[in-house]
């Protein structure tokens, strides 16, 4: 896979500018557009703003994350998603009506397979049902390269990854994504991503890096102290299974109300500086 990232580099962050100068850093790299909506309701301008988007970027390639599962984040820092099933299919065909002929890249709904596993059963299963017909609506709507988001390396066993992928996953959807919005090392990350191509062998799979350069800070995943932005968007992998580094998490977004940081998906550019300040190769 060889295609160019679309580098975003408008002012995402000119209210930050003079007191953080650094912070522009971050923006000189590929970095991800998500899609959702706290208020649980469908909106009926997603494929209007993301048609011009897909224009706006041509010939280059956008990185979009679909983030509006109903029960999104199963109530915590980034609860909020579509309130019913009806909404979210309709979502997710106005996001197609967006892309158009296009094929970025997208993120199908981080976190929402692990998640899976800690429901009731009923609960569970309806969501995997749900995330199968979604992902359905994707492949057969749009081109777009589909990755489903599986979590990261310490929380799923790689054989149960697979069989969650089984369930919700179709022919055409490109693989999997791991470590979105994780801390967990590329090496980690990798040898993971591989175990689970061992039983899924059609799949290949793309890797968060956007915070991962200091790897983890023990368990705390919510902005943790210390971090630095890890290897930048590429395809230059070394494994043939491993499609990109991708910044999927927009670094200096907070991850919820935790450690000093504002409510999720606020961009805290205390924060982003100090990512920045921590990363010796961006200099």
């Amino acid at each position: 896979m060889d295609y160019p990232f679309w580098v975003n580099n408008f002012d995402r962050v000119k209210d930050h500018r003079l007191a953080y100068p650094s912070v522009a850093k971050i923006f000189e790299q590929p970095v991800s557009f998500w899609y959702g909506d706290r208020q649980g309701k469908y909106s009926c301008n997603i494929d209007n703003g993301l048609g011009r988007l897909m224009k706006r970027v041509d010939p280059a390639l956008p990185v979009l994350v679909i983030y509006n599962i109903p029960n999104r984040d199963v109530g915590h820092h980034s609860k909020g998603g579509a309130n019913t099933r009806e909404l979210y299919l309709d979502f997710l065909h106005a996001f197609c009506r967006g892309i158009g002929d296009r094929s970025p890249i997208v993120i199908f709904e981080p976190d929402a397979i692990p998640h899976a596993t800690i429901m009731d059963k009923s609960i569970a299963e309806s969501r995997l049902s749900l995330m199968k017909d979604g992902l359905d609506v994707l492949t057969r709507c749009s081109n777009a390269r589909v990755y489903i988001d599986v979590g990261h390396s310490n929380w799923l066993a790689p054989a149960e990854v697979a069989k969650l992928l089984d369930v919700v996953s179709n022919d055409k959807v490109k693989g999997f994504s791991v470590n979105v919005s994780n801390f967990r090392s590329t090496k980690e990350s990798m040898t993971w991503a591989l175990a689970i191509c061992e039983q899924r062998t059609h799949d290949t799979f793309v890797i968060d890096t956007s915070r991962n350069g200091n790897g983890p800070h023990g368990n705390d995943w919510c902005n943790p102290p210390g971090r630095c932005l890890g290897t930048p968007p590429t395809t230059d992998t070394g494994e043939d299974k491993c499609d990109a580094f991708l910044w999927i998490k927009i670094p200096g977004e907070s991850d919820g109300k935790c450690n000093g940081g504002p409510r999720a998906g606020l961009f805290w550019p205390e924060y982003a500086d100090k990512l920045v300040q921590n990363t010796p190769w961006i200099y």
